[in-house]
């Protein structure tokens, strides 16, 4: 009877402790847990039929948290966070598929918002805005699939318009405006498919000093 009774917790404790289980068609299964050369942790988390399921942790190989991700729609999407050594947040997002989509917001290593991109199926799609590393807002762009499409505007660090124009397809197109720091028009002129067009006025103070045809 003893012997009985320990054998069924050794075979307990395997089911328990057991990791890093393929099927008989090599597919993952349960929990994982990978190291690196040096014995840390890579990552760590559970698979069902080779999809991610829940919660994963990645780990840089001195040992900090790397990243998480939340897995969800059996495995597809991930909403992911990403961490500097000191453990302050990097980037967070949403990957589906394995590939970016929707807002991805980046940080610098004070914490500070510097990036935040829209994304659909890997693509820059939506809004792009950069942002001064003490926190103003420095440029906007719109994107369409992959290309740079519609708004575009840059600012100086106190908030006023440095240019502003318009992309069509990865070029500018439209009117362009370059200001001064006062709000001032500096420069202005027309873009025909990513070429200046046209006439082009400088102004000084205010005040129209040079025009140059295109």
């Amino acid at each position: 009877m003893k012997n009985g009774i320990t054998l069924l917790f050794l075979m307990c404790s395997i089911v328990l402790f057991s990791q890093n289980i393929t099927d008989k068609n090599n597919l993952k299964q349960g929990k994982w847990e990978v190291e690196f050369d040096n014995g840390h942790i890579k990552y760590k988390g559970v698979f069902k039929n080779n999809k991610e399921q829940g919660l994963f942790k990645f780990y840089y190989s001195s040992g900090e948290l790397k990243a998480t991700k939340e897995f969800f729609h059996k495995g597809k999407a991930a909403a992911t966070h990403i961490y500097y050594k000191n453990g302050n947040i990097r980037a967070s997002g949403l990957y589906v598929n394995q590939l970016k989509d929707s807002t991805w917001n980046y940080f610098n290593v004070d914490s500070i918002l510097v990036l935040s991109e829209q994304y659909k199926a890997g693509n820059l799609n939506g809004f792009r805005k950069s942002y001064y590393e003490t926190g103003e807002i420095y440029i906007v762009k719109q994107w369409r699939n992959g290309l740079e499409h519609g708004k575009f505007v840059q600012y100086f660090i106190n908030g006023q318009v440095n240019i502003k124009t318009t992309n069509h397809n990865g070029v500018f197109n439209g009117e362009y405006i370059s200001y001064n720091s006062d709000g001032s028009v500096f420069y202005s002129g027309f873009y025909i498919n990513g070429l200046r067009d046209g006439e082009w006025k400088y102004f000084n103070n205010g005040v129209l000093d040079t025009i140059i045809h295109e």
